[in-house]
């Protein structure tokens, strides 16, 4: 979301009335929410069991932790310098940064420009989800994007002079993998039917997954809904939920993207419902208009009192609870995953000083990256 609805903007600010008491949030430490690639070698074999069959067999009935987070990128053609907001060439190494440091196995990313014309505005890639995915890479990571294809046109590179093909692009939207955690299996797209004025190509994206931890496969979406339109919204929320329905078959789901509604929305008051009706719940829990939430899911939070769009301000206390760090910050953006799984942990990614609430260093968005660790049991 380039911009706040002026919506979310005065929804936010209940939230953010002080109280006497100031709570603090618990964490865990980090090597205690191992990812897939971490937690595989914690379980293995001797060195000379390694090649056994019936060890790998042995292995994949284990529960493993698999990270996953959404991250709404800022697109690299609203790059500006006004007040806190920064072009993409200073914002990128941040967002890099905190991606490797939360050791993300599957990140669903919104905004990330596929346009080659904005090429001298990135690093190293011809646009902007290929730019963070080598930048990753060069600092050690090694992931991929499930769909490189730009546009879906016969050259998948460029939409001048298009001759439609579908190639399952997703426009902004795009899915990235930790190649070493999971194995990708089959992806696809939709554009959704409903469009608001001037924004006419928000996508859902999609990527079936194996877990080489243990085998298990499970469905990830990604998705940014309209903006400005609630009814668009609405109507692409239920497409959505009608599409995960239709190819998930028997697979776990996780779903996470930025949503554009707060839980103080009445559009929340009937999609969270029936989110969780379908099967695949909020990690949070979160019900409308309720604050702080009843029955958290997470068993435990990082930030969770912080909301997950920040304003472009380095005053934490605009967008954040923090003298009611028990509430849950009002956030846009969202992690859904089926019911039956355990949410280990939640988080709301931001460097920022916890004595003064500023934020340290460059915003590397104006969204808060949020991250999920999942108990993903075996198959």
């Amino acid at each position: 979301m380039s911009s706040t609805p002026s919506a979310v903007r005065t929804l936010l600010i209940p939230l953010l009335v002080p109280v006497v008491t100031l709570a603090v949030t618990a964490t865990l430490a980090a090597g205690a929410m191992s990812s897939a690639h971490a937690a595989a070698p914690a379980a293995a074999p001797a060195a000379g069991l390694a090649a056994s069959p019936l060890t790998r067999a042995a292995l994949r009935h284990h529960t493993t932790n698999l990270r996953v987070a959404s991250f709404n990128i800022q697109s690299v053609g609203l790059d500006k310098t006004r007040g806190l907001q920064r072009p993409w060439k200073q914002r990128r190494t941040r967002v890099i940064s905190q991606i490797l440091d939360e050791r993300v196995d599957v990140l669903g990313i919104q905004e990330a420009n596929p346009a080659k014309s904005f090429a001298h505005r990135l690093v190293d890639g011809p646009n902007q989800y290929l730019d963070l995915r080598n930048g990753l890479n060069r600092h050690g990571g090694h992931y991929a994007v499930t769909n490189v294809n730009a546009v879906n046109c016969l050259n998948p590179t460029t939409g001048y002079r298009c001759k439609p093909r579908n190639r399952a692009a997703s426009f902004s939207e795009r899915i990235l993998h930790n190649a070493r955690a999971v194995t990708l299996l089959h992806r696809g797209a939709m554009r959704y039917r409903a469009q608001g004025a001037g924004r006419t190509r928000m996508y859902l994206t999609w990527a079936f997954f194996r877990s080489k931890a243990n085998g298990r496969q499970f469905l990830f979406t990604s998705t940014h809904l309209d903006t400005a339109h609630r009814e668009v919204r609405r109507a692409q929320w239920k497409q959505m939920i009608t599409r995960i329905n239709r190819i998930k078959r028997h697979r776990l789901v996780i779903a996470v993207g930025d949503f554009n509604t707060t839980k103080f929305d009445p559009l929340d008051r009937e999609m969270l419902p029936a989110m969780k009706h379908a099967g695949y719940g909020d990690v949070l829990n979160q019900q409308y208009r309720v604050n702080p939430t009843r029955h958290v899911r997470a068993r435990s939070q990082v930030n969770g009192w912080l909301s997950t769009f920040n304003f472009l301000t380095r005053d934490v206390r605009r967008f954040g609870a923090t003298r009611a760090q028990g509430h849950t910050g009002n956030g846009i953006d969202y992690i859904f995953a089926t019911n039956s799984l355990k949410v280990l942990q939640y988080k709301v990614v931001l460097d920022f000083n916890p004595r003064t609430f500023r934020v340290v260093g460059v915003l590397p968005s104006d969204h808060n990256m949020i991250r999920a660790t999942i108990a993903l049991p075996a198959a």
